[in-house]
């Protein structure tokens, strides 16, 4: 993998998860109504979870087409029309609100690390979404050494990320200004989506 397709890739999973959904929320429910401490478990429980769809799904696809090479073609064209989908969907995104108000209850930090492993491994759309990013780097003839890179990226990225959202919560203004511009990181997302699946088209030619 170059230099290039892995900022690519990093690109695309760090605009994944800035783009705010369920995973967002939980981090801030946890932080508001449990504890700082709470927020970083469920980020960084968030993160294993995303690392492990991603381990699941890059040996999954080497395993594939170590046996069925001709399924490179498939999965390609799949690929293709999943982050399509992907990016009309990012595009067209609505507006979350996300509130940062506090409440009186607790929250221990056993829920904290079972929320966010269980907002990530329940969800499925995670794998799809791997499937159809990984296609273009995953090489059957070469070892997980070397592919390493699909799995930490996606761990680290989504971890990172959700360390910041649960450090910010701090600064209201900060939870504030994501929420102003959820539109143009959608939008961002969606253009990062599309310009990977025209370099898989281009790969198909």
């Amino acid at each position: 993998m170059t230099f290039v397709e892995w900022l690519s890739l990093a690109l695309v999973c760090l605009m994944g998860a800035v783009s705010p959904g369920p995973s967002v929320l939980v981090v801030v429910n946890q932080t508001l109504n449990g504890s700082r401490l709470n927020g970083v478990v469920t980020a960084i429980s968030h993160g294993l979870m995303v690392g492990v769809w991603a381990l699941v799904t890059v040996l999954g696809i080497s395993q594939l087409l170590l046996h069925i090479p001709f399924f490179q073609i498939l999965l390609s064209i799949f690929a293709v029309v999943y982050l399509l989908y992907l990016a009309q969907g990012a595009w067209r995104g609505g507006k979350m609100q996300i509130s940062t108000a506090r409440t009186q209850s607790s929250k221990s930090l056993l829920s904290a690390a079972s929320d966010g492993a269980a907002i990530a491994l329940f969800n499925p759309k995670l794998a799809l979404f791997f499937l159809a990013l990984f296609t273009p780097f995953v090489d059957a003839e070469r070892g997980f050494s070397e592919q390493y890179l699909l799995v930490l990226t996606p761990w680290a990225t989504d971890t990172l990320w959700y360390l910041i959202v649960a450090m910010l919560l701090s600064r209201p203004a900060s939870l504030i200004w994501l929420e102003q511009r959820q539109q143009v990181i959608n939008r961002v997302l969606a253009l990062a989506l599309v310009l990977i699946a025209a370099l898989l088209l281009i790969g198909l030619a």
